[in-house]
C-alpha cells in the first residue's frame, strides 16, 4: 500500500489490524477485541495514561498524552471503533474486513466511518513524536467509544466518570471529509435525535379477514396513530414539540445558505425521488427544515402476513419504529413523553410507544478562538476553498461533550462525497487519508 514513510507503512499495517475485526455495535462482536488493540497502540506509542473502562458495556479506551511545557493547552480527539454490520456482503468488490486498495483509494468497513480517521490522527501524532523527541507543545488525549452507531450508549455516563481526566480547550470530531464541491468541511454540530417503538394490539390473536367490515385491525389503528403523528406537509403534528426548538442565529442561518450543497435538483437526482420535496418552496426553506427543524420518520412498519402468495387475515398486532431528529433545545426523553401523551389524548389506547435510544442535539457557529485555529490550520492544508457548517443533518453525541467540557467542537476527517459510509465498497481516497495526516501534525504545531 502507497505510504511515504515508514511510520506511515506501519500504521497502515495498524490500521489493516483494526479493520480485521468486525466491531459491530448492534450485534456486540469484536468490541472487546477492538479496544484492546487500540489500547496497544497507545500503549506503543507511550502514552502517560492508558485506560480501557468496560463498565458500561461497551468498552472505552481514553489515551493521555502530555505536553512538556508548562500551561500548555490540551486538545481531545474523539473517534469510535464501533462499525456498521457489513451485509449484504455480495454487493462489496472486496473482503469487508480486508483492508484493499484499488483506484487510488482504500476500502473496507470503517475506513473512513471511523476507523481510518482514529489511524490518520494515530499516525500524524507517531510522526511528530519522532520528529520532536518525544516532546508535545499540547496535552493530548484521546476519546474513543465503542456504541457510536447505536446512540452511544454509556459514553455520557464515562464522559461523566472521567470528566477531570478528560478537561480540554478543543474537541476534534469522529470524522468530515470533503462535500460535492470538493470543498474540505468543517462541522459544528449534529441533530439530536429520539427513537421508540409503536406496538398495536387489538384482539388475543389473528382474526379471518372476513371480520373486517365490524372488528378494525391493529394494523390499520397503527397506521392511523402514525398518520396523526405528521402534518401533509411534513411537520409534526405532536403538541409542544416546537415549543423548544432555537431558532438558528443570523450567522449560522448564513453559514448554512452559505456552504450547504444541498438542493432541490441535488436531492432529486441523486436519490432519483419520485415523491414530492417537503419544505422545498425555497432553497432557504428547504435548508432550514434540513439543519434547523426536527422530523419525523418511520423506519419500519411489520403486520400480519408477509410471505409469498395470499393470507386473508385480520392483524391482532401491528408494530412500527420511529424517530424524531431533534434540534436544540429538545430533550429526547420530554419529546418521547409527548408522543405519549399524543396518543392518549387523541384515544389511541390500544397503541402502545416504547422508548428505545436518545442523543440531544448540539450546534455551533464556528466563531470560537479555537476554532479558528482548526480553520487556519485546514486552509494551510486543503486551501482556502473550505466549507463551515453548524450543524449537520445527521446525529451524533457531540452534546455528551459540551455538556461536560463546554469547549468547542470541530468535525473535520477523511471522507468525500461517495465515501459511502454505511453502504457497501466503504472507501476514502488514499489522498484524503494522508492529507488529514499533515492536518492533524499541523494542528499540534500550532501550539508550538
Amino acid at each position: 500500500m502507497v505510504a511515504t514513510t515508514k511510520i506511515r507503512q506501519d500504521y497502515l499495517e495498524k490500521l489493516a489490524q483494526l479493520i480485521k475485526i468486525p466491531s459491530v455495535s448492534a450485534k456486540k462482536t469484536g468490541l472487546k477485541e477492538a479496544s484492546e488493540l487500540i489500547g496497544s497502540f497507545f500503549k506503543e506509542l507511550k502514552a502517560d495514561q492508558v485506560i480501557i473502562d468496560d463498565q458500561y458495556e461497551f468498552p472505552l479506551v481514553l489515551a493521555q498524552f502530555k505536553a512538556t511545557k508548562d500551561n500548555a493547552k490540551t486538545l481531545l480527539i474523539y473517534n469510535h471503533y464501533d462499525v456498521q454490520p457489513a451485509e449484504p456482503f455480495d454487493l462489496w468488490h472486496s473482503d469487508p474486513w480486508i483492508l484493499t486498495e484499488r483506484d487510488n483509494k482504500f476500502f473496507g468497513r470503517g475506513i473512513d466511518d471511523d476507523k481510518g480517521n482514529l489511524l490518520a490522527r494515530l499516525t500524524a501524532l507517531a510522526e511528530y513524536l519522532k520528529e520532536n523527541n518525544h516532546s508535545l507543545p499540547v496535552n493530548i488525549d484521546f476519546v474513543v467509544e465503542g456504541s457510536e452507531e447505536t446512540a452511544s450508549r454509556g459514553l455520557a455516563n464515562y464522559l461523566k466518570k472521567h470528566a477531570q481526566f478528560l478537561k480540554n480547550d478543543l474537541v476534534i470530531w469522529e470524522s468530515g471529509g470533503y462535500n460535492n464541491k470538493g470543498q474540505q468541511e468543517i462541522g459544528g454540530g449534529t441533530k439530536g435525535i429520539v427513537t421508540f417503538d409503536l406496538k398495536a394490539k387489538t384482539a388475543g390473536r389473528d382474526l379471518h379477514s372476513s371480520f373486517a367490515p365490524v372488528i378494525d385491525s391493529a394494523a390499520w389503528q397503527l397506521v392511523a396513530a402514525i398518520n396523526s403523528l405528521r402534518n401533509s406537509d411534513g411537520t409534526i403534528a405532536i403538541k409542544g414539540v416546537y415549543d423548544t426548538v432555537r431558532k438558528p442565529s443570523e450567522r449560522e442561518q448564513e453559514l448554512v445558505n452559505q456552504y450547504s450543497t444541498i438542493d432541490e435538483h441535488l436531492l432529486v437526482d441523486s436519490f432519483q425521488l419520485t415523491a414530492p420535496l417537503l419544505n422545498s418552496q425555497t432553497k432557504t426553506e428547504l435548508l432550514k427544515a434540513l439543519y434547523f427543524s426536527p422530523a419525523l420518520n418511520i423506519e419500519g412498519i411489520q403486520s400480519g402476513y408477509q410471505e409469498d402468495g395470499v393470507k386473508t387475515v385480520l392483524p391482532a398486532e401491528a408494530t412500527a419504529k420511529l424517530e424524531i431528529r431533534l434540534v436544540p433545545d429538545q430533550d429526547p426523553h420530554d419529546i418521547f413523553q409527548k408522543v405519549v401523551d399524543h396518543l392518549k389524548n387523541n384515544h389511541f389506547d390500544n397503541v402502545q410507544a416504547e422508548y428505545t435510544l436518545g442523543e440531544t442535539p448540539y450546534r455551533s457557529d464556528l466563531s470560537a478562538p479555537e476554532i479558528q485555529r482548526v480553520i487556519k490550520t485546514d486552509k494551510q492544508i486543503y486551501g482556502n476553498d473550505i466549507s463551515l457548517l453548524p450543524t449537520t443533518p445527521g446525529t451524533g453525541p457531540m452534546a455528551y461533550f459540551y455538556n461536560n467540557f463546554k469547549s468547542p467542537i470541530a468535525a473535520i476527517g477523511i471522507g468525500y462525497s461517495d465515501s459511502a459510509d454505511h453502504a457497501p465498497d466503504e472507501n476514502v481516497r488514499i489522498k484524503d487519508y494522508f492529507d488529514h495526516v499533515d492536518f492533524t501534525k499541523e494542528l499540534i504545531k500550532s501550539y508550538e
